[in-house]
């Protein structure tokens, strides 16, 4: 047991100093750089694999709404700590400014929800949201395919092509379809989707998915409805 304590210890050392060696190394690179954005998209891939990073109110909350509030936290975070790295003080673990900083979005995102809800508006729009879509004004007798599969089959055949044409800057392979259909359809988490996109960053990924989700929400209503 104390070997394997020890043995947990210094890899924990080293996962910490990685990130540290990480954020100094994108400190060095001029501010939009590509040099300091593969770097950042580094330390963003290695942060997500932390097993420190918390999840303030977790237990608080119903799952599926929590996922969605803690997701956009998340994003909020990354893109905080991307646009503020030069402010990172090597005397301090990565890992205890970027908690502190998720927990304050965190807050953000609860105060910005509780806003929402007189105005019967969503931080994100989920998995949820789009089944409500499908479901709505269908009579039973008419739901021959499952909810799921209908939408599964919409963003396949993308009727105007939208889906399809959609995708992140320099990415061509990143399209919306691509991304909606690991997500809502195989129900992929976006740390495995990252993965298949050669480990795009999640926060890229969540920012350009949820963007255009609310673009396009006008064209999913026109078919799904």
């Amino acid at each position: 047991m104390d070997k394997e304590w020890r043995e947990n210890v210094l890899a924990g050392k080293e996962f910490d100093e990685r990130l540290q060696q990480l954020a100094i190394a994108a400190k060095q690179h001029p501010p939009l750089s590509p040099q300091r954005q593969l770097v950042l998209n580094k330390l963003v891939n290695k942060i997500l694999q932390a097993s420190s990073l918390s999840h303030p109110q977790s237990g608080l909350w119903p799952p599926n709404l929590y996922e969605d509030l803690y997701n956009e936290a998340l994003q909020k975070t990354f893109l905080e700590i991307c646009q503020k790295i030069d402010r990172y003080n090597p005397e301090y673990a990565v890992m205890a400014w970027f908690n502190y900083l998720l927990g304050k979005r965190f807050q953000d995102v609860i105060k910005a929800w509780y806003s929402n809800q007189g105005r019967q508006e969503k931080i994100v729009i989920s998995l949820d949201d789009l089944d409500h879509l499908v479901s709505r004004e269908l009579p039973p007798a008419e739901k021959i395919v499952s909810e799921s599969e209908m939408l599964r089959q919409f963003l396949e055949e993308d009727p105007e092509n939208l889906l399809k044409t959609e995708h992140i800057r320099g990415y061509p392979q990143a399209t919306f379809q691509y991304i909606a259909l690991a997500r809502f359809a195989l129900e992929k988490t976006w740390e495995e989707i990252s993965i298949e996109l050669n480990d795009l960053s999640i926060q890229t990924l969540c920012s350009f998915f949820h963007r255009r989700l609310h673009k396009l929400m006008p064209y999913f209503q026109k078919y799904l409805q």
